[in-house]
Order: structure tokens, then C-alpha cells, then sequence
């Protein structure tokens, strides 16, 4: 087993698996040279105090004192944070709704007009930021994209993600170029090579057979990419990636399902989304809603996540669990495309689906998942305060701050299958965390009761804080942000 080569003395916080906050004060956890957690006890205890009574003579080793209201926490993980969608859209009937969706989920390329113009119609959006912003990277995957790429992988550090689930574009080229970003940068990613052969443009769309050959090049691609590299240091993983219902014909689906089964490659896609995509879901496929069509071609399955998910109801969330199919629940986006139908997010949790979060680049404009943590309880207190006495007396639809904390990382560990390396801080797991310094000189949260609570500091903090908190990322024991 390799040397314990790094301690942190101070509060360590982590979500459990029946979602509560577990804060353990004046502990001692200590990370070994592979970047794996080896210890975590009371700071008393006697293992603790032969690793400090070691730490002060063995040069080697490096201790940090955490102040009083300083936090490790694990680092956020993002079901749904880059892809670039927006190329998909030309519905066999027309409909500048219709026309939108598949286009705005979480887009890599369109983290260059994140934020850009969603006051504006949709088609004046998708034509003048989306397209735009897709086709350049496209055209450019070694210049542009690689800029981008290496930029937004720079600023979810910053955000404290330390994992990802990311659509790409249609070639293997691009889709490299962000793998290796991602790499790089040192974030575990899942990288989806997007897969449509109906109802795109002219100049990006594929045939069946070409985007099977493709996304099997990819996936060998990317096993290459990792394959000098230690196990424990290989951060990117490729994921089937059909783009949605309406731009992927059976055979195409079926292809992909055979693929995934043949390579044990993971699959995403957008599903149940929005009420005009539900219908022209049914209407291509003979008034069968897509989370159907996906089931009966055994793309449903424990290694599949889908984004949204908003217009799923209670007995259709049964069906995922049981089929062990995560969601990804982006609240930020679904507020601009979805706001007809919000997750039920309480109901989801209940029934046993596994629930991540997602930032939704760039139908959500903030790539922080602090940001979606806080509208993920908003929403679903919008959801509660529509409930009646009664139905809020069987259960509320509200979450917790704590609730979304787990929805952040843990939940989002258990919905990417990575629960078994991250998501926790225990003895194990790698040391996927972020440092957080309530009060430092950069923070905008103002304590004038030096008696106060941890735990009520650690909820000011989820109310308002910012990356000025932030002063310590680390992936795999490797600390990729560090702030004085």
C-alpha cells in the first residue's frame, strides 16, 4: 500500500447514502502518494497522533490545518455539464420549438455563448449563438476547440467539479480534442461522441453506417488515449451518446444498443424533456413516448444516464429503477425550455432513482453546480408551495440544502457509476475534494458571531457562497486549484 503523503487537519464533510450531512469535527484525513484516502479518524485517536507525531519530523509529508470555519468537502460532480447539441435540429414538420430541443443541453462548444442572448426567440438563439458557436469548433477542433475546451475545463475547476459527464460533437477529432482537455486538466470525464442520422442540416448529419463506424473508432480511440497511463490515473472514459429520440432511427438505435452490450461502454441521451419533444417522439414512432422506444431497444439500462426526465411521471420512475437508469437533473435549464414541468424531483428520489446534477451548459447559464444546487431546492419549493395541506402531509416536494449537497456529489457518483471511486471522502475512495475558507479575504460572506455553528457557517455557505471560497481542488489526490 502506498505512503500516506498528505493531511488535512480540520472539518471534513460528506453525504451519506440516505442523503443527510455527515460533519466530522477535528479529524485527520490522510491521502497516500496514489491518491487514495488511507485515513480518516478523530484526531486523537492514536493512528492520528503517530501520523501528526510523524508529520512534524518527516519533511516529506505535507499537513494543513484547516481554521475553525474552513470545510473539505468532495468535489461537485456534473451529470450533465458540456455537449453541443444544437446542430440537431431540423424536424421532419417544422416547428421553431420543436426545432430547439436536443439543441441546449449541456454543450461543450456552447460554452462560448453560455450566458448569450436567452432573452431572444429561440430560432434567432439557436441561428445566431448555437449553430454558430458549434460549427466553428467543428471546423476548427485544434484551434477554437481546443481553447475552449481547455478554458472551460479551467473554469469548472474553479467551480469545484471534479467530474463530468460531457456531450460532444459528431467526429472523433473534436471528441478527442475535449477528452484530452479533460486528461489534461486532470477532471474525470465521460465523453460522448454524438450519434444522429434524421432530422439534422445538411452539413451535419450522418448516415446509419457512418455513425457506427464512428462511434466504434471512438471508442477505441479512447481506450488508447488511456491505455500508458496507471489505472487509478486514467480520468476519461468514451459513452454512447444517441442525441435524442427524434434524430436517430432504429437502426441506429439498435446499432448502439448492440455496441454498448458488445463494449460495455456507458450510454446517454436527453429524454422526456419538454411536452413539444414528447409529442414528436410519438408521433415518429407511432404514438410511443421515447423512454419506450429506448426500453424496447435495450438502451435502459444500469449503465445509462438521461437528462431531464421532466415530463416522466411516478409509475415511469418506477421503470427506471428498475432498470437502474440514472437522471440527470439540470433545474437551471429546465426553467428556460422545460418551465411547463419541472423534475419531480422528491418523487424520482423516492421511487429510487439515482439523481445527479447538472449545469446544462449552455441552456443553464452557470457552469457551478453551487448555482444548480440552490435552484434545485428553489424549484422544488415552488413545486411544495403548489401541494395542498394534505399532499404536503404524505410528503413534501421540497428538498433540503443538505439534499442537494448529496444530489451534487454523491448522487451524482452513484449516477455516472463512479461511486466506487468518488462522490464520499472515506477510507478507499480517491480524494476528490475542494477546500472551502469561509471568511478568507476573497469571500463574501460576513460572520459577526464568532459562537456560531459550524454547520450553520456551512449553510451560509451554500446560500451565498462563491469561488472566492474556494482555495483548494483536488482530482485523484492531485490538487489542481490552490488559493492563499
Amino acid at each position: 500500500m502506498a505512503a500516506i503523503k498528505q493531511l488535512f487537519l480540520g472539518t471534513i464533510v460528506t453525504s451519506k447514502q440516505d442523503r443527510s450531512l455527515s460533519i466530522l469535527y477535528d479529524h485527520l484525513l490522510g491521502v497516500d502518494t496514489d491518491g487514495f484516502v488511507r485515513h480518516l479518524e478523530d484526531s486523537k485517536s492514536i493512528k492520528s497522533l503517530e501520523l501528526l507525531g510523524k508529520a512534524e519530523t518527516d519533511w516529506s509529508m505535507n499537513l494543513e490545518r484547516l481554521d475553525e470555519f474552513d470545510y473539505i468537502l468532495p468535489g461537485f460532480i456534473d451529470t450533465h455539464s458540456a455537449d453541443n447539441s444544437f446542430h440537431c435540429c431540423f424536424p421532419i414538420r417544422f416547428d421553431p420549438i420543436m426545432y430547439a430541443l436536443g439543441l441546449r443541453t449541456v454543450h461543450a462548444p456552447q460554452y462560448l455563448n453560455a450566458g448569450t442572448a436567452l432573452d431572444k426567440p429561440l430560432m434567432e438563439w439557436l441561428e445566431h449563438y448555437t449553430f454558430k458557436s458549434e460549427s466553428r469548433i467543428d471546423a476548427d477542433p485544434s484551434g477554437l476547440g481546443a481553447r475552449v475546451y481547455e478554458k472551460l475545463v479551467a473554469r469548472m475547476i474553479e467551480s469545484g467539479t471534479t467530474a463530468a459527464s460531457v456531450f460532444g460533437t459528431l467526429t472523433v477529432e473534436a471528441n478527442l480534442y475535449l477528452a484530452r482537455a479533460f486528461q489534461s486538466g486532470g477532471i474525470r470525464a465521460q465523453i460522448g461522441a454524438v450519434a444522429m442520422d434524421l432530422n439534422g442540416i445538411d452539413s451535419y448529419i450522418e448516415t446509419t453506417a457512418a455513425s457506427l463506424h464512428k462511434m466504434t473508432a471512438f471508442i477505441h480511440e479512447m481506450n488508447q488515449l488511456v491505455l500508458p497511463l496507471e489505472p487509478h490515473r486514467r480520468l476519461v472514459e468514451p459513452v454512447i451518446t444517441p442525441r435524442f429520440v427524434p434524430t436517430c432511427s432504429k437502426e441506429l438505435l439498435v446499432g448502439l444498443s448492440k455496441l454498448a452490450k458488445d463494449t460495455g461502454v456507458r450510454i446517454q441521451s436527453h429524454m422526456s424533456e419538454a411536452v413539444d419533444q414528447v409529442e414528436w417522439s410519438k408521433s415518429m414512432w407511432g404514438g410511443t413516448p421515447d423512454f419506450e422506444t429506448f426500453d424496447s431497444l435495450g438502451l435502459l439500462t444500469p449503465k445509462t444516464l438521461m437528462a431531464h426526465c421532466t415530463h416522466m411521471d411516478i409509475p415511469t420512475f418506477s421503470l427506471l429503477t428498475k432498470r437502474g437508469v440514472s437522471i440527470a437533473h439540470c433545474p437551471l435549464s429546465n426553467v428556460y425550455f422545460s418551465s411547463e414541468q419541472p423534475l419531480r424531483l422528491r418523487e424520482a428520489l423516492t421511487a429510487g432513482v439515482k439523481v445527479g446534477l447538472g449545469s446544462d451548459i449552455s441552456g443553464g447559464y452557470r457552469l457551478a453546480l453551487d448555482n444548480s444546487m440552490r435552484w434545485a431546492v428553489g424549484v422544488s419549493r415552488l413545486r411544495a408551495g403548489a401541494q395542498t395541506a394534505e399532499e404536503k402531509g404524505k410528503q413534501s416536494h421540497a428538498i433540503t440544502w443538505k439534499e442537494s449537497l448529496y444530489v451534487a456529489t454523491l448522487g451524482g457518483a452513484l449516477a455516472l457509476g463512479l461511486d466506487d471511486r468518488c462522490g464520499t471522502l472515506e477510507v478507499g475512495k480517491a480524494f476528490d475534494a475542494q477546500l472551502i475558507k469561509v471568511g478568507g479575504s476573497e469571500s463574501e460572506l460576513d460572520l459577526f458571531d464568532e459562537n456560531m455553528d459550524r454547520e450553520e457557517v456551512l449553510e451560509k455557505w451554500w446560500c451565498n457562497g462563491t469561488r472566492g471560497d474556494r482555495k483548494g481542488v483536488w482530482v485523484q489526490g492531485v490538487r489542481l486549484r490552490s488559493v492563499e
